[in-house]
């Protein structure tokens, strides 16, 4: 799962199977993120190693938005951990053997955001 955080709730939100990597992120935020943001806002993002730095810059600068990296190991100062943190509790809650994990995701994040 992707998201963004934006004033209390998720933005963009993006529910996969597998593994996150750089063509998915830079898919996420082209194809979901991009059309949610308004031009001069700053997008700050954390120091996955996935997270292809320069890339990511030319992508959001297309939408007029600036970025900042947060440093490595500090979750911290992410605002959107506490989702996850919520996000993954409630999850355990309601997940069933007759369920799979991304529709329980998905579920979550409509009742969460």
């Amino acid at each position: 799962m992707i998201s963004g955080w934006w004033r209390g709730s998720t933005i963009a939100p993006m529910v996969f199977e597998g593994y996150c990597n750089t063509e998915l992120v830079c898919e996420w935020i082209e194809q979901l993120l991009l059309p949610e943001l308004l031009p001069g806002q700053i997008i700050i993002i954390d120091n996955a190693s996935f997270h292809p730095k320069e890339r990511i810059k030319k992508l959001l600068a297309k939408a007029g938005c600036e970025v900042l990296f947060l440093p490595a190991y500090s979750p911290d100062l992410n605002k959107i951990e506490k989702f996850w943190a919520r996000l993954k509790n409630y999850v355990s809650q309601i997940i069933n053997d007759s369920e799979n994990l991304v529709d329980a995701v998905s579920k979550a994040f409509r009742h969460l955001s």
